[in-house]
């Protein structure tokens, strides 16, 4: 039985991604043949020179012979430029896919997965881990087969020049190739250590950055400084430990090489002085002394590189081959129109553990166009309802179904375009206050846009603003209060036409001040759709069809508000206890 083959490292993964530009870079490699035999030509002029046009004083083979060198020179710089622009394109190319290919599976993973990792990390892959890789797969990967052709091409020049001389002073390039692959084995991992450390840096930078308020608001500044600056310390130490195990093999390497230098003179004089080799040959094997021994710090360099690739590459591909949990199966179709909005859990148990189940054996019913307020305590599995209809997770047992389709038969695309969320956390695009409220339906008029503006008790507050509907929000809606953003939110929300609401506090980011405005645009929107409001607020509570009560991920009361209040049961103790805890009445 064949044993099994070993899976392949991520610098032939990479060299696979450079399929589709295969042709731009087949050419570049075609005009490098064209560029090291024109590079490696001029020495063979100085051997006829030196040997044949020197003794007989003619200047005219003198003359002929360096027009050729001037030809050559010039034949050279012209393919070695288009050789560049070449593989400069499709290294542009590859950049650009890599970082679309991984921002398409990001974009396509579920909300477990972005639970589990840092963002800062996540874009220091996309950004820097792809950058490196470019540096190597293409440039890098030129250099190499150029030094290579370069090394060959002379060795071949030696050996015919002079065969024993030629044996002779290849042979410390040979320990020399020991060396460096024994060097990649042990730089390696330290390579590896630093990229996560930098991932590890970029992640925290982020956060703290994301949440400088907070750091400020506590006065924890000299905290958090040090806490990057001990990463950035494990960072360097990373760093120096790579580069000390470079420095300690990169000079025995090029002392090791450079002793062919030794063996080329004295072997060459001692074969001139023989008789078995002339001046002009060993003026050429001077000459070609540069493109044998000058590679070998570019290689080594090179070497340096391709560790660096190897710890990037493997990050890049951890992006690239984690699972997607929730995705399209193959015989997903559009949600049919029109959409009435018809929701239903049937024996839903999910858990985002599967060990232990946020909602177990749920079933429930909600009719198209019925206001469905959830309450509970948190950790209940309200926005845990609200996620499985859109498909940020899927159920472990069970089925959610819109319109009596299960949403796992439908196209993601459909499904999320006719069921809108609107998260706690508000979150606009650093852009103007038209762009966010756009977003929804990028072809919306500026009428339409105004109209929604109106319905969501914005368009006055956004007319007040320095630029109108021009004016940028800034990152997250900085500039805004947290009513004015919930606002534009709605607006936004409304302008998307969706036929199924899901609410997830809403008004929590809001003061009482704004909340009316807030709760009359909400009203707006839920007008004859489907609205599932995930609240703690019972103002919203109040004006629902119907208030369902979670607890221990089951649903212990489920009525209309009037009805459950009158049964003095779990809504009751809520409304008593919100009665209490911000002197609201009840009614």
């Amino acid at each position: 039985m064949p044993a099994p083959s070993s899976p392949p490292t991520p610098l032939r993964r990479l060299y696979g991604l450079l399929t589709p530009y295969r042709r731009t870079v087949g050419l570049g490699l075609a005009l490098l043949l064209g560029s090291v035999a024109a590079e490696l030509y001029p020495p063979l002029v100085w051997i006829r020179v030196v040997d044949q046009g020197l003794p007989a004083g003619d200047w005219a083979f003198i003359g002929g012979h360096l027009a050729l060198l001037v030809g050559v020179f010039g034949i050279q710089q012209l393919l070695s430029a288009w050789r560049g622009l070449l593989l400069e394109r499709a290294g542009q190319a590859f950049t650009r896919d890599l970082r679309l290919a991984l921002y398409r599976k990001l974009q396509g993973q579920s909300a477990a997965y972005f639970e589990s990792q840092r963002s800062g990390d996540l874009i220091a892959r996309v950004t820097g881990d792809v950058d490196a890789l470019q540096d190597v797969l293409v440039r890098g990967t030129d250099a190499v087969l150029a030094n290579a052709l370069r090394v060959l091409g002379v060795v071949g020049i030696f050996i015919a020049l002079q065969p024993l001389l030629g044996v002779l002073t290849t042979l410390p390039m040979l320990a020399v190739g020991a060396m460096l692959w024994r060097y990649g084995r042990t730089v390696q991992p330290a390579y590896r250590a630093a990229r996560e450390r930098l991932g590890d840096l970029s992640a925290l930078i982020g956060d703290r950055l994301a949440g400088i308020r907070v750091v400020q608001g506590f006065a924890r500044e000299s905290d958090e400084t040090a806490r990057i600056g001990a990463l950035g310390q494990q960072l360097y130490e990373e760093g120096v430990k790579a580069v000390t195990i470079r420095n300690r093999a990169f000079p025995r390497a090029r002392f090791v090489g450079n002793l062919g230098n030794v063996i080329m003179l004295g072997g060459g004089a001692w074969l001139i002085l023989a008789g078995q080799f002339t001046l002009g040959g060993l003026l050429a094997y001077r000459g070609y002394g540069r493109y044998f021994y000058g590679p070998i710090d570019d290689l080594v360099n090179i070497g340096d590189l391709l560790q660096r690739a190897q710890a990037s590459g493997r990050r890049v591909f951890e992006v690239l081959d984690a699972p997607v949990s929730v995705q399209e199966g193959p015989g997903a179709r559009p949600l049919p129109s029109p959409v009435r909005g018809e929701i239903a859990f049937e024996h839903v148990t999910f858990g985002y553990d599967p060990a232990r189940p946020i909602l177990q054996n749920l079933t429930l019913h909600i009719p198209a166009g019925q206001r469905v307020a959830l309450l509970g305590e948190s950790g209940a599995g309200k926005s845990t309802l609200l996620g499985l209809v859109t498909r940020s997770h899927d159920p472990q047992q069970g089925s959610v179904r819109l319109d009596g389709l299960d949403v796992r038969a439908l196209t993601l695309g459909s499904l999320r375009q006719h069921a809108a969320v609107m998260a706690q956390d508000t979150f606009l695009f650093h852009d103007t206050v038209a762009h966010n409220v756009r977003y929804a339906r990028p072809a919306a008029t500026d009428a339409e846009v105004e109209d929604a503006l109106r319905a969501a008790h914005a368009l006055a507050f956004v007319r007040a603003l320095p630029d109108g509907l021009d004016t940028v929000v800034g990152e997250r809606g900085v500039k805004l209060s947290g009513g004015q953003r919930q606002r534009l939110s709605i607006a936004r929300t409304l302008l998307a036409r969706p036929s199924v609401l899901l609410l997830d506090e809403p008004t929590s980011a809001v003061d009482a001040g704004s909340e009316a405005q807030v709760v009359a645009a909400l009203d707006v929107l839920m007008r004859g759709r489907t609205a599932l409001i995930v609240t703690h607020r019972l103002s919203l509570a109040r004006t629902a069809d119907r208030v369902i009560v979670l607890a221990g991920g089951r649903i212990v009361e489920d009525g209309p508000p009037d009805r459950l209040r009158a049964e003095d049961g779990a809504y009751a103790a809520l409304e008593r206890a919100a009665s209490v805890d911000f002197g609201e009445a009840v009614t």
